[in-house]
């Protein structure tokens, strides 16, 4: 996982961090998923798709990992701290823009919330112990 998270892309010019020496390469979006209809699927196939969830900050994305049934794994990073956040819809004190927040923790919800939905993951949250996720 490391190595795929270190890969020199960017989702827009405007995200792109500027790094001296770093040749960074954005990409179009390919699909309509998420809040603000904008996801990234990164094999075409539908197994890993990178959801554009910002307010946080404007390029945050979740990632959903799914199998051929529909069933999946969402990994929403910032997008909330912990299962609380979206269980209780608790924003983070610090917000690009609390609105586009709010909008893309409720889509969190609903994923989270879904009859598919295996496990749903935040970055920070504390309750989270080690385990394997089957898929």
């Amino acid at each position: 996982m490391e190595a795929f998270l270190r890969l020199p892309f960017s989702f827009d010019e405007s995200e792109a961090p500027l790094a001296e020496g770093e040749d960074l390469q954005t990409i179009e979006w390919n699909g309509t998923e998420g809040p603000v209809g904008k996801s990234f699927d990164l094999f075409g196939d539908g197994t890993v798709k990178m959801i554009n969830i910002p307010g946080y900050c404007d390029g945050l994305c979740a990632v959903k990992i799914s199998r051929e049934d529909g069933k999946y794994v969402l990994l929403f990073s910032d997008g909330g701290y912990a299962t609380k956040s979206w269980k209780e819809m608790i924003t983070s004190g610090v917000s690009l823009d609390k609105e586009m927040q709010r909008k893309s923790l409720q889509w969190i919800r609903e994923q989270s919330m879904d009859a598919n939905c295996i496990e749903s993951l935040a970055t920070h949250d504390t309750d989270i112990k080690p385990h394997v996720i089957e898929l």
